[in-house]
């Protein structure tokens, strides 16, 4: 498992860098393709720390890959009980407080992979430095340093630190443009390989009594009905689908936007006049993660990113309705 500190673009580039064949670790590319085998490959059990923010979390996870399926499990430690089941198609999230349990159907992993592997990966050094990093110690565990630089101010920084022996993915950073950790993922214990048996991976959260919501499977849409029209540098529309969210009663568009490692979605979903916004207007931002909502059209359009205020902003200024034909 990858935590969220890592955006879905670099998850993307090491599920397709896991694709190729294993050599020895000498370059960041090489690195990169490590860490995505291990995430496709290895079993593994362990407890991490997650800070965003002033918020630090404590998490333990069970990771399970049999005949090549990719499964599991997230229970946390600290805060608000919850725990996640995360399978390749769908992630189920069981919150005792609320009586409630989400589940929200994933896009297929393997869906035209092959066919933007080389984009992606172009994508990646237009607007990024890869560098090696300086060796360390994770959990007591050899880690070999990973330095993803930026190339303008539109984008996060990244340090990774893989296990030297396996390639897992032990320690993460967000970093801004001024050297400031946004958001950390680290693992406080781990056990590498060895079998991890089916039970690991179900729930313990009794779901009697409990309410359901379900999202509908999210369905491409050929020609979105709203665009952004000032991009910044290097980000393009990856893809658009119209999804039925949980606890929501009306379909919300979403728009894809990414440069090969960070992603901006935008959601637009028709303004309730009798209630408030869906996410309220302005900005909020959590760690690295900014969101900005507003009015247009009737309509209300949510921007949200692991990127700079102004990606974000830049981004949400400029969605506007594409004209009927």
């Amino acid at each position: 498992m990858i935590p969220r500190v890592v955006p879905a673009g670099l998850v993307v580039a090491l599920y397709l860098l896991a694709l190729a064949p294993v050599r020895a670790a000498e370059a960041p590319h090489d690195w990169l393709l490590r860490i995505g085998q291990a995430a496709r490959r290895l079993n593994y059990e362990g407890t991490f720390v997650y800070q965003h923010g002033a918020q630090l979390e404590t998490m333990r996870i069970a990771h399970r890959v049999a005949n090549g399926v990719t499964e599991e499990r997230l229970v946390s430690l600290t805060g608000t009980p919850r725990e996640v089941i995360r399978t390749e198609r769908e992630v189920r999230c069981y919150l005792p407080d609320s009586n409630s349990i989400v589940v929200e159907h994933r896009r297929a992993n393997g869906q035209g992979f092959p066919a933007i592997l080389p984009e992606r990966l172009r994508d990646l050094e237009e607007n990024y430095v890869l560098e090696l990093g300086r060796g360390a110690r994770v959990t007591g565990r050899p880690v070999q340093g990973l330095v993803i630089r930026p190339r303008d101010d539109f984008r996060y920084g990244y340090q990774l630190w893989a296990d030297r022996e396996t390639g897992l993915l032990l320690k993460a950073d967000v970093i801004n443009d001024k050297g400031k950790i946004l958001e950390q993922f680290m693992f406080t214990q781990i056990a590498i390989g060895g079998d991890i048996p089916a039970s690991a991976i179900a729930p313990q959260t009794k779901d009697a009594g409990m309410v359901w919501y379900r999202d509908a499977v999210s369905q491409p849409s050929a020609a979105p009905a709203w665009r952004a029209t000032k991009l910044p540098p290097g980000f393009k529309l990856r893809s658009s689908v119209m999804r039925k969210m949980p606890m929501r009663d009306d379909a919300v568009q979403q728009l894809v936007y990414s440069d090969g490692l960070a992603t901006v979605s935008v959601f637009i979903e028709p303004l309730n006049e009798s209630g408030p916004p869906p996410t309220g207007d302005g900005p909020t931002r959590m760690g690295a993660l900014y969101a900005l909502g507003r009015p247009v059209d009737s309509h209300h359009v949510t921007v949200v990113g692991e990127v700079p205020a102004k990606t974000v902003a830049m981004i949400g200024a400029s969605v506007v309705a594409e004209p009927v034909q």
